[in-house]
């Protein structure tokens, strides 16, 4: 077998989580339009700050290491991951060098780091997102200085329109009075409109890649036939073309092949065709190809060996450049008269699901969480319109990353009627 590489994003990158618990009940930034006025852009954009000389003799001194991020061609910038321990602490900050040979640093508390799915760099820190399984990550741009929040899927080339999956977590209870949890991912499918539809679930992780005419390569659990399926899924209608019960270890997007192994013992490779869709079996050469393909494949661009940070630079001590968050809005909706921006609203089984942060800072809507007694993580919620009060039930609500989302259904019946959504392609 290759040395996979390329595996999906939980082996390809390797962070710390970065939720919390209870966010569900805590206001997010102020949700900002998607296309700000380049005025506004232009006054936004990331300014460096020398810190204070009398601050930064307060400073001691790090042994830091320093680790390349990425290079990025726009700007010219090479982009580091510094590092230090202080015997009692642990540091770590993002470091850059610009098209001059000047250094900076990005603010404390976030870093950046290459996505490999997005082929992008994404920001992380507290309120950026979970980028390895959860539904929101924050995409920079270091030409403009901005981070946007949002939820982007594989597919489409500006990653608008796709499939995007998610992992979350179930409650239950076993014939002893114990409790367990399991986890299971929810798939989202975004077509060119900007609909956004809950179309599958299960609790194997699914894996989606994009392809050059727009279309997904996506390998499942296929649970009529009990194994691994590779498909391709078409975004724009959602259709699914059947190509073969196996495992995918690497596509050649250029040459139209796959490289899979069979579920079936001894796991044995093959060379799968898409143009005629036949399978043949992998010779020693094919392993090398595909090896090296994906060791091509699957690395950010990085900086030239000449940028390194010199080993006594104090990225504590350096200008700090500020990066200005903004979340993507992916609806605009009428709710109860008022307009309310939305950061994710999805369609579940036929019923429209709407975050209730949201509601909390747009629409004045109250909600309490209580804790049910003798079963672990497990809460109720009552939430208060102008019309009434309601206790949600598994119905009509659905958590996703301590988010909670409650259907049009129940808004209607607080006196919050949703009027219009208009989704933005």
């Amino acid at each position: 077998m290759m040395n996979k590489k390329h595996k999906w994003k939980a082996s390809l990158l390797s962070a710390v989580l970065l939720t919390a618990a209870g966010t569900a009940l805590v206001p997010s930034p102020s949700a900002q339009a998607e296309d700000a006025p380049a005025a506004a852009v232009q006054a936004d954009r990331a300014q460096s700050t020398a810190i204070p000389e009398s601050q930064a003799t307060q400073i001691p001194e790090l042994k830091w290491d320093f680790r390349a991020d990425f290079y990025d061609k726009g700007t010219g910038r090479a982009y580091y991951n510094a590092s230090a321990y202080d015997g009692e602490q642990f540091y770590n900050r993002t470091v850059f060098r610009d098209s001059s040979g000047k250094w900076n640093a990005l603010e404390e508390g976030i870093t950046v780091t290459w996505d490999y799915d997005l082929e992008k760099p994404i920001l992380l820190g507290e309120g950026l997102g979970d980028f390895l399984d959860g539904l929101f990550s924050t995409v920079y741009d270091p030409a403009q200085g901005t981070g946007t929040t949002g939820v982007f899927f594989t597919g489409s080339k500006d990653s608008r329109s796709g499939l995007h999956y998610i992992k979350n977590y179930d409650m239950g209870q076993d014939a002893q009075q114990n409790w367990y949890s399991t986890s299971y991912f929810s798939v989202f499918l975004r077509t060119g409109d900007g609909v956004i539809k809950e179309v599958d679930g299960t609790h194997l992780r699914p894996g989606f890649i994009p392809m050059p005419d727009g279309r997904v390569l996506a390998v499942q659990y296929s649970t009529t036939a009990k194994m691994k399926e590779i498909l391709i899924i078409d975004p724009g209608t959602g259709s699914k073309k059947h190509l073969i019960y196996a495992s995918l270890d690497y596509y050649d997007a250029e040459g139209g092949r796959l490289l899979i192994n069979y579920n079936k013992p001894g796991r044995p490779n093959a060379v799968y065709t898409l143009t005629d869709g036949k399978a043949r079996p992998a010779t020693e050469l094919d392993m090398k190809e595909f090896s090296s393909l994906a060791d091509q494949r699957y690395q950010a661009p990085m900086p030239n060996a000449s940028t390194k940070p010199p080993a006594d630079l104090q990225p504590q001590n350096l200008p700090v450049t500020q990066i200005q968050i903004h979340d993507q809005i992916t609806a605009r909706a009428t709710i109860g008269g008022q307009v309310v921006h939305l950061t994710f609203v999805f369609i579940q089984n036929g019923r429209t699901m709407i975050p209730v942060r949201e509601l909390i800072e747009q629409a004045g809507l109250e909600v309490k969480q209580q804790k049910v007694a003798g079963k672990v993580n497990s809460s109720t919620f009552s939430i208060k319109g102008p019309g009434g009060t309601v206790t949600v039930t598994a119905g009509d609500s659905t958590m996703i990353g301590y988010r909670l989302y409650v259907s049009s259904d129940v808004l209607k019946r607080i006196g919050l009627p949703v009027q219009g959504i208009n989704w933005n392609p």
